[in-house]
């Protein structure tokens, strides 16, 4: 029986810091479907719950574990090409030696996906599989700083947004409840590599950890930033799980020491919710 499945096709608009099996310590970057996996699992939680997520992606906790009902893996060969030179972590420091150099998996490669349905995955099972990978494909990324504009996946299809409101309608479509999305430099010319910099360029410390995150102790960024590609351009891509988070982010923001490159981008157009 041939079961199904349905490839998705992306492209690095920005360098992907993702690391190797060997972590920090290794001198490659690699694209490896382990934490593609972890992504598109927050995606599926963030669309309909963790007893749900853990029923189609599989569990390991207590005594419920479960395998998958989906499976995900790469069709035909999967790029090693590196940007040289190496992409830097920090783009926005002032001091060279800050902005940490680091290998990095190239722009514009292209890499497919194909999510397969497997025994046992009931309709609905494999309607959500395919609704958290698009919401991946769209709202999240890859590899360290993703929240910074890393590693910046973007679909290609005839079901990928081309215009901000086709962008509002597909998350709608896709079920996205409350999380608040903005458009942030529309119209403004300029490349993938100035947004990503300005997206490194955020707060740092208390009082600002619950809406830009912190390395001591570790609390991931609840706002995220990711460049996108729509008709007109490239734009950066703002979300958090609450439109208070990310208007006080837009606050913030256009207010920190030294705002030029955010107030260059202009209004936040918020599309939703």
């Amino acid at each position: 029986m041939q079961l199904q499945f349905q490839d998705y096709t992306f492209t690095l608009l920005t360098p992907c810091f993702s690391g190797t099996a060997l972590g920090k310590h290794d001198d490659h970057a690699e694209m490896r479907i382990p934490p593609i996996h972890g992504h598109i699992r927050f995606w599926h939680r963030v669309l309909f719950g963790a007893n749900d997520c853990n029923r189609v992606w599989g569990s390991t906790s207590g005594n419920e574990g479960q395998g998958s009902r989906v499976s995900v893996r790469f069709v035909g060969s999967v790029s090693t090409k590196h940007a040289d030179p190496k992409p830097t972590i920090l783009p926005h420091k002032k001091n060279p030696n800050q902005r940490g150099p680091r290998p990095a998996l190239a722009t514009d490669e292209r890499f497919t996906l194909r999510l397969q349905r497997l025994v046992g995955c009931t309709g609905a099972d494999w309607d959500h599989a395919q609704r958290a990978v698009k919401l991946w494909l769209l709202l999240g990324g890859l590899g360290l700083r993703s929240n910074r504009a890393a590693g910046g996946v973007w679909p290609e299809g005839d079901w990928v947004p081309q215009t901000a409101d086709d962008l509002k309608r597909t998350l709608q479509n896709l079920g996205l409840r409350n999380w608040a999305v903005a458009l942030v430099g529309e119209g403004k010319r300029k490349s993938a590599d100035e947004l990503r910099e300005t997206a490194s360029d955020t707060i740092q410390g208390n009082p600002h950890r619950q809406i830009f995150g912190g390395i001591k102790p570790r609390h991931p960024s609840p706002t995220k930033f990711k460049v996108i590609r729509l008709n007109d351009g490239f734009c950066l891509l703002a979300c958090a799980p609450s439109s208070q988070i990310l208007h006080q982010a837009e606050r913030l923001l256009n207010t920190k020491p030294e705002p030029v490159r955010w107030k260059a981008l202009g209004n936040w157009n918020y599309i939703l919710p």
